[in-house]
C-alpha cells in the first residue's frame, strides 16, 4: 500500500475504474470505518480487512476517492502510481478538507495522528483500482501506520510516549526508538495535565512551572536519586501543549531526561539512562563532589 490522495465519499463497494468493466476495490471501507491490514518485513502491505473501531486498526477513513474521476487523464489505465511527491500534493489537495470536516476539527496538528492517504497495492493498481482512502493514521519512524483503538477524534491525540520509552527528535518530529539507537531523550513519566488545570487550557508559563517541579523529582525518581541525577549530568526536560492541542482533546505529556547540545538542540544519547549510556559517543564525565550532597 502507498500513502496517497483524496476524499469524497463514494459507493460501499468501492469499484474503481472508469466506463465497462470496473476491477474489484482492495477494500470496501468508506467513511467512518476502520481497517487493518499485515504488513510484510519488507513493507508491503496485504489483507486488509475492515474492523470495528473500538479494536486494533491502522487506518481510519474519512472519505473515499476514486482516481479514475480526477479531472484529467492523469490516472488513466496505463498510469503509473503517484510517487510520494505527488501523493503529498494530493493530500493537501483532497485529503485535508474533507478529513478535517470528517473529524469536526478535532485534529491535534502536533499530535500523533496524521491526515494521510492510501493507495491500493501496485497489483491491484497495475490492475485498474484507483480507489484512494483518506483519513488518519499514527505513523512509525518509518511512515508505516501503527495499530491504534478507537475514533481518533475521541482519543487524546498527544505525541506522548510511555515511561521508559526513547525518543528520537527529527525537527519537528518525534519518534519512539529502542534505546540502542542514537535518540535525544528517554521518558521518565507521563503527566495528565487535564488533572492539574481542570478549567482549560494553561498557558504554557503555567504548564512550565508546574512541571519544573513535577519532573524534576520525576527524573531523580527515575534514575535514582539526586545523586545519581547529578552525575548523569543530564537535566529534566518536559514537554507542553499549545492552545490548539488543547482543543482538540489533547492533555498528555511527557517528563524526560536529555542532554542540551551546546550549539542547539540535543545531544545525541545511546542506550537506556538507568544502565551504561552514552552523550554523544562517550560515557558522562566524572563531576567534581558536591558539598553537601541534596538528598
Amino acid at each position: 500500500v502507498s500513502t496517497g490522495t483524496q476524499a469524497t465519499a463514494e459507493r460501499p463497494g468501492g469499484d474503481a475504474g472508469g466506463s465497462g468493466d470496473r476491477p474489484p476495490s482492495f477494500t470496501d471501507a468508506d467513511r467512518g470505518t476502520c481497517i487493518t491490514w499485515d504488513t510484510a518485513p519488507d513493507g508491503r502491505a496485504s489483507n486488509f480487512s475492515r474492523v470495528d473501531c473500538a479494536t486494533p486498526h491502522r487506518f481510519e477513513v474519512a472519505t473515499r476517492e476514486d482516481l479514475s474521476a480526477y479531472p484529467t487523464s492523469e490516472f488513466g489505465p496505463t498510469a503509473a502510481m503517484p510517487d510520494k511527491d505527488r501523493q503529498a500534493r494530493l493530500t493537501a489537495e483532497l485529503c485535508e478538507g474533507p478529513t478535517m470536516s470528517y473529524l469536526n476539527g478535532a485534529l491535534d496538528p502536533e499530535g500523533r495522528y496524521s491526515i494521510s492517504p492510501i493507495l491500493p497495492p501496485v497489483a491491484s493498481w497495475e490492475k485498474g483500482d484507483r480507489t484512494m482512502l483518506c483519513g488518519v493514521m499514527v505513523p512509525d519512524a518509518a511512515g508505516r501506520a501503527q495499530e491504534v483503538q478507537g475514533l481518533a477524534a475521541e482519543q487524546d491525540q498527544s505525541r506522548a510516549f510511555p515511561e521508559g520509552t526513547c525518543v528520537r527528535v527529527d525537527g519537528e518530529l518525534t519518534t519512539e526508538v529502542p534505546c540502542q539507537e542514537d535518540h535525544a531523550w528517554q521518558v521518565v513519566s507521563v503527566v495528565t495535565l487535564g488533572q492539574q488545570f481542570p478549567d482549560g487550557w494553561p498557558p504554557v508559563e503555567q504548564q512550565n512551572d508546574y512541571l519544573n517541579g513535577v519532573c524534576t523529582k520525576a527524573a531523580m525518581d527515575y534514575i535514582g536519586g539526586d545523586d545519581a541525577l547529578y552525575q548523569s549530568t543530564l537535566a529534566p526536560f518536559w514537554t507542553t501543549l499549545q492552545q490548539q492541542s488543547w482543543d482538540a482533546g489533547s492533555r498528555t505529556v511527557n517528563c524526560a531526561l536529555t542532554k542540551g547540545d551546546p550549539g542547539g538542540g540535543f545531544a545525541t544519547l545511546n542506550g537506556d539512562v538507568t544502565q551504561g549510556f552514552t552523550i554523544d559517543g562517550a560515557p558522562p564525565p566524572p563531576q567534581p563532589p558536591r558539598n553537601p550532597v541534596r538528598r
